[in-house]
């Protein structure tokens, strides 16, 4: 039969403890210092995009879910130009920005 230590059940959780209580929890890094891109309390879908312009993106549009993939070029008061568009050699796009659902851009490579 084979005995079990007692200690040993014990020890190497609270060890464990000990040594996260010790060292403290991770710093925290905010998505602006891994990417640079970055997120404030008081933006819009407009400022966003603004900080973005010369950035390819992805806009899905409310309502239908439709995206349009391109580059931004310009931001307006109430639209967005989108050029370069993915599988539309010789078109741009113009986008109301309050039909702007969801704006995904590639920060981090592979």
């Amino acid at each position: 039969m084979m005995r079990i230590n007692r200690w040993k059940l014990w020890a190497c959780p609270v060890v464990v403890a000990a040594a996260f209580l010790i060292s403290g929890p991770a710093p925290a890094q905010s998505s602006a210092d891994k990417s640079g891109f970055r997120v404030e309390e008081q933006d819009s879908v407009a400022a966003v995009l603004k900080r973005l312009e010369g950035k390819a993106v992805k806009l899905r549009l409310a309502g239908g879910g439709e995206e349009i993939s391109g580059k931004i070029a310009k931001v307006g008061k109430e639209v967005v130009h989108v050029s370069d568009l993915t599988g539309r050699d010789f078109y741009d796009a113009v986008v109301r920005i309050d039909q702007v659902a969801a704006v995904t851009v590639q920060v981090r490579g592979r």
